[in-house]
């Protein structure tokens, strides 16, 4: 009887943290939303630096791309293109490396 006791006592603990582990990082959703409206320096206020940066030929386009640890330790990648003026203009998902 102490036993399911202890187990009553503890279950609301761990429901809430098996809840709140399957949840993701907001800043997912933020960025997909972000993308068209914000400018690199904006990006980097709100998202940090991207893991990584190239230039794609023939226009010199830049990329970014960010990695992101969902809730549930799972890896969520984006790729970022940027206008010659410095402007997000699309995302896609990539595979985390």
């Amino acid at each position: 009887m102490s036993t399911l006791l202890s187990v009553c006592r503890f279950f609301p603990a761990f429901l809430f943290l098996f809840v709140l582990s399957c949840g993701h990082d907001p800043r997912v959703e933020n960025l997909e939303t972000s993308v068209g409206r914000l400018a690199q320096a904006d990006m980097i206020r709100q998202f940090g630096y991207p893991q990584r940066l190239k230039r794609l030929p023939p226009k010199n386009t830049e990329v970014w791309e960010y990695e992101f640890l969902a809730g549930d330790s799972r890896c969520v990648g984006y790729r970022i293109y940027f206008d010659e003026d410095q402007r997000s203009e699309r995302w896609e998902k990539t595979t985390c490396r």
